[in-house]
């Protein structure tokens, strides 16, 4: 058991969580994850955009217009303030190059993915701090933040009543005692915030939760994610949209004579599956990151101090980082393989000669659709997974991982 293990000497390195915070595989893994993250929220934003017509240009593209974009919602909050205000140069609380407003492009995303980092960062870091350090900073922030929603107000409003002598509401049509206005700053700038923080859930969830080892953040990140793609999907559908259409542009099929990646996956398809590769990327990083972590911090204080037990931590990072570019990589592969496995049976159909039903298999567009490819790559899946019976898979990748050079050796 590890609770009888002697301690047999003390290193200069330990297994405490605040080493291991600074350790270089450590942050390795947490800035994998962020970048896939950060890559694939920008994926998200520039994949589904709208088809209004007004977006396409003289030659017939597609101008930057994605669904999943604040900067339009925030417009059109400010052209609704400004209508109502009657005030035609009428600016939102928060400048332009915070938001993103009037940018092109991704660019448009920059900016809060920044400011995103930058709260995570504050917040990791006030969680690093003494319990009560940390009640006291929360109560203080959500006091300043009700103190400057109602403060003007509540002064207002009793200074007025102590100076006239005279009980009144708020709220009234007299403009000297109208203290309620003081309210409408505030209440925007809040509202301008929401609607940022709204679109950006997936950033700034999964990088508290990479950085403030939180399975339930990245959860809720990946949870959102998935969710902003089954409502574009549901809302893009054409049974949905000849009732209900917002205007978005639905996934192409998956039919392109233009191939990438030495023809192994078309364009079409290649958005799609970057997304849920770096899907996988990032949460398995992610996760791989908070399990070691709790492994090494489950370990009893004499096993922590044991050169033993830290140089076998170091390997098994070591390991996961090599692992993560082999297997990755091989998933992908594999994942374009089983894309491409539709043109394989069109070849194994035309084998069986110029028959008519050969032929009508060869030109039906319906294999080379969505769910036509999903078939065919379902069909590849289970063949591979037939073939466990045959080839001993564990037995050829031992093989394969003791040709490999050991890089997971301690220094």
């Amino acid at each position: 058991m590890a609770d009888d293990v002697a301690l047999q000497g003390e290193g200069a390195k330990t297994l405490h969580l605040k080493s291991l915070r600074m350790q270089w595989q450590v942050v390795a893994l947490q800035t994998i994850a962020t970048l896939a993250l950060i890559w694939l929220y920008l994926q998200l934003g520039s994949n589904f955009g709208s088809c209004d017509p007004a977006n396409i240009d003289s030659e017939g593209g597609q101008i930057w217009c994605p669904a999943l974009d604040h900067t339009l919602t925030l417009d059109l909050f400010e052209n609704i303030l400004g209508s109502e205000s009657g005030d035609s140069t009428f600016g939102l609380p928060i400048p332009d190059f915070l938001t993103g407003q009037g940018n092109e492009g991704p660019g448009r995303y920059y900016m809060p993915i920044l400011l995103c980092g930058l709260i995570t960062g504050a917040w990791v870091f006030l969680n690093l701090q003494a319990p009560h350090l940390r009640r006291k900073v929360i109560l203080g922030v959500l006091l300043s933040l009700i103190l400057f929603l109602a403060g003007r107000l509540l002064l207002g409003w009793f200074w007025g009543m102590l100076t006239n002598w005279d009980l009144y509401l708020p709220i009234s049509a007299d403009a000297s005692r109208n203290h309620a206005e003081t309210l409408v700053y505030p209440l925007i700038l809040y509202s301008q915030f929401f609607i940022i923080a709204l679109y950006l859930i997936p950033v700034w969830t999964g990088m508290m939760g990479i950085w403030g080892l939180s399975k339930r953040m990245i959860g809720w990140s990946l949870g959102t994610t998935l969710i902003y793609l089954g409502l574009h999907a549901l809302l893009s559908f054409e049974a949905v949209t000849v009732y209900f259409d917002v205007g978005l542009m639905p996934i192409s099929p998956q039919i392109s004579d233009k191939m990438l990646v030495g023809g192994m996956v078309s364009e079409t398809i290649w958005p799609l599956l970057l997304m849920a590769m770096l899907m996988i990327l990032y949460s398995e990083s992610g996760f791989a990151v908070i399990r070691y972590l709790e492994y090494a911090f489950r370990l009893p204080e004499s096993c922590k101090k044991d050169p033993e037990y830290v140089t076998q931590f170091d390997n098994m990072l070591k390991g996961h980082l090599i692992h993560t570019v082999g297997i990755f990589s091989l998933v992908t592969f594999c994942a374009m393989m089983a894309l491409k496995f539709d043109d394989l049976v069109l070849d194994l159909v035309a084998m069986f000669g110029s028959s008519q039903w050969s032929g009508q298999v060869q030109e039906s567009l319906e294999l080379q659709l969505t769910y036509g490819k999903v078939i065919s790559a379902m069909l590849l899946l289970i063949f591979i997974a037939g073939m466990k019976y045959v080839l001993p898979w564990q037995k050829i990748v031992g093989f394969v991982e003791s040709k490999l050079p050991s890089l997971t050796n301690s220094e």
